[in-house]
């Protein structure tokens, strides 16, 4: 695409020519920046790169760390494992065995370790190693320094190359990916559409709507329109300074190596093949709601370990991140907002180390705000404008209720008629006034099991089972006059 932009006359059209040319060639890059990040992809027919995970080091380059720090691992695994043998070593490590004859030969020669077994001279798998004198000195003191003591940690800049290697903001999906997600599930046609087009804008996507009408599940399921598996680093190194990362809190490991190249079937015959020092994982979902405060989004220094924890958005990295009941935060709601500008219109975060040093991460989520306050009371139009795609969750309609309720049955193997239903929209829901909303079922038929599991009956949907859920799940909204003599 050519832009002109000139004001000469037809009777200069060599300087005219000249003119657009200048105009088109010096802003080339201006241009590139209105486009549409995912139009190239989509003219190749596939997105970045999927299922490219880091391949196993073969030499210390490989491994783009500083050689004293696997020393210190060596030394602090063998004080707590005792003696290992040079493959279980390795292990630990999560680096092939051939990797540690050099840092093995140096240890022995500054008299820190000690070789047991056949072929004192090398490193195979008959060899073990054990601390010596002097390298039970330097054990204590690099455990006061830091004790982590698991796999060696990648240089922040690996970390960044694969971040963008297997970048969530690459990917598209259509109409078709939609409709096998949500098949099945009561979801408005429109709130789909909306859906998917915020996935396709790499933004964030902001959840509105009353309480229990469903957007935490929403997000539960976008997550699932996400494919493919990302590579997740057990730790970090950044100026020295370990942070960890792999969490098995928030990360699910594929259940085997072959699974993690569903996306690219050209790398399936090597599925094991890749750098131990990551993790194989299914693109997270990290959802946080009233209890997050600011500490969170920074580096969590642990005062007795002495390293680091990556906060929940580095952890989100390839996945979605939902901050959920937006507004009910301890912390300042303007202040939590505004922690996101940066990242949300640069893609980019940055943390400080606690020597005060700070550096920068990728921010690669998929960022969903979900409230059931109103929007104009949480922030200003400059930071709702940021915020992309602006979806209302409604309550149901009776259809749709009565479909869901349906649901729910079905799925604890209850029988259900459609008079029981009638019953209790007509004389339930309609006296009280209350709306339908999509959580109620769910926590009507739980009570209903919960009653019959207590009375030792077969469970079983009813009008007196129904009523007595309905007692206990809401409360009585009849004024209770106080006695203020009592």
């Amino acid at each position: 695409m050519e832009m002109e932009f000139n004001n000469t006359t037809s009777a200069e059209p060599a300087k005219e020519t000249a003119t657009s040319q200048r105009w088109t060639a010096d802003n080339q890059t201006l241009l590139r920046s209105f486009r549409h990040r995912k139009l190239d992809a989509m003219e190749r027919g596939t997105t970045k790169d999927v299922g490219s995970f880091p391949l196993p080091p073969t030499s210390w380059r490989d491994l783009d760390i500083d050689f004293p720090l696997i020393t210190k691992l060596i030394i602090k695994h063998l004080l707590i494992g005792g003696e290992l043998r040079v493959d279980r070593l390795a292990a630990r490590l999560a680096i092939p065995p051939s990797l540690l004859e050099e840092p093995i030969q140096f240890l022995r020669k500054e008299s820190q370790i000690e070789a047991k077994g056949a072929g004192s001279d090398g490193i195979s798998g008959a060899m073990h190693y054990s601390l010596a004198a002097r390298g039970r000195e330097q054990a204590g003191l690099y455990m006061d320094e830091s004790s982590y003591c698991g796999p060696l940690p990648i240089s922040l800049e690996s970390y960044r190359r694969q971040c963008d290697k297997q970048s969530v903001k690459q990917q598209i999906v259509d109409r078709n990916r939609t409709d096998a997600v949500f098949n099945g599930l009561i979801v408005r046609p429109e709130t789909i559409t909306q859906i998917g087009a915020a996935f396709n804008s790499g933004k964030s996507a902001f959840l509105f709507g009353p309480a229990g009408v469903g957007k935490t599940f929403l997000a539960h399921q976008m997550v699932r329109l996400l494919y493919g598996e990302i590579a997740i680093p057990h730790a970090v190194v950044i100026e020295g300074q370990i942070v960890r990362v792999f969490d098995p809190v928030n990360h699910r490991p594929v259940e085997s190596a072959s699974e993690a190249f569903t996306a690219a079937p050209h790398l399936r015959k090597n599925a094991d093949a890749h750098d131990n020092r990551w993790v194989i994982c299914h693109r997270p979902v990290i959802i946080s709601g009233g209890e997050l405060n600011l500490p969170m989004l920074d580096l969590q220094y642990q005062q007795d370990t002495h390293y680091y924890d990556a906060p929940l958005q580095m952890k989100a990295n390839g996945g979605l991140f939902m901050i959920d009941d937006l507004g009910r935060q301890a912390c300042n709601t303007t202040a939590l907002l505004n922690r996101w500008v940066v990242p949300l219109e640069d893609g980019v975060d940055y943390l400080s180390l606690h020597t005060g040093s700070k550096f920068q991460i990728p921010f690669d989520v998929l960022p969903v705000f979900a409230t059931n306050l109103s929007a104009t009371d949480l922030a200003d139009d400059a930071f709702i404008r940021r915020l992309g795609y602006k979806i209302r969750v409604h309550y149901l309609t009776e259809v749709e209720y009565r479909a869901i309720f349906r649901q729910y049955c079905h799925a604890n193997d209850l029988a259900c008629s459609e008079a029981v239903i009638d019953y209790l929209i007509s004389k339930l829901y309609q006296p009280s006034g209350r709306p339908l909303i999509a959580c109620h079922p769910r926590d009507l038929i739980n009570q209903i099991i919960d009653y019959c599991l207590f009375e030792g009956t077969e469970p079983v949907v009813s009008e007196a089972l129904l009523s007595q859920a309905w007692r206990s799940n809401f409360f009585d909204e009849e004024k209770i006059k106080v006695n203020n003599d009592s």
